[in-house]
């Protein structure tokens, strides 16, 4: 079931995306303290021609990706906006405004982003790479009420898993 949002036309399905170390980890000084081969192709293939909420530091850490769109949530106003690019100065405005643009948004951290969707969250595309680095940036524990709908394990340089999670 999608959430709705006030002020929004209609409801806006949120599916958060993630790749997470085993112990949550999800970054390190601003970026993922891992290369695992092909994992990255997974974010490319799901994110491909969708609205994204970020965070001010994983868009800038990401910076402007090809083919996607970027709702990124800023206490400041020091970002310049796009075409692609739109700021907001939280979620909930972020919500209002593109639930008039899109029926889906894909919340693609960081951290802070990531805890304070995963509850009305509809959706979860989670890679775990098996491996337990340091990092200063973590993935919330998915809430009980998700079921695992899929698996699929990879072999690479670093394995990993990736699971869809959904209400």
């Amino acid at each position: 079931m999608a959430a709705f949002f006030h002020g929004s036309e209609r409801e806006v399905k949120i599916s958060l995306i993630a790749a997470r170390a085993e112990n949550n980890v999800i970054g390190l000084n601003n970026s993922m303290p891992w290369n695992a081969r092909g994992e990255q192709l997974l974010f490319k293939a799901l994110t491909f021609n969708q609205w994204l909420i970020v965070g001010r530091k994983t868009f800038e850490s990401m910076g402007v990706l090809a083919d996607r769109k970027f709702a990124v949530l800023s206490r400041g106003n020091n970002l310049k906006e796009s075409e692609n690019v739109r700021v907001f100065g939280s979620l909930d405005s972020a919500l209002d405004v593109l639930g008039g643009i899109t029926d889906h948004v894909m919340v693609a951290g960081g951290g802070e982003v990531y805890r304070e969707t995963i509850e009305f969250a509809d959706c979860i595309h989670l890679t775990t790479v098996h491996l337990s680095p340091e990092g200063d940036a973590f993935f919330p524990e998915v809430p009980g009420f998700f079921e695992r709908v899929f698996s699929q394990e990879f072999s690479s340089n670093i394995n990993y898993i990736y699971e869809i999670f959904v209400r």
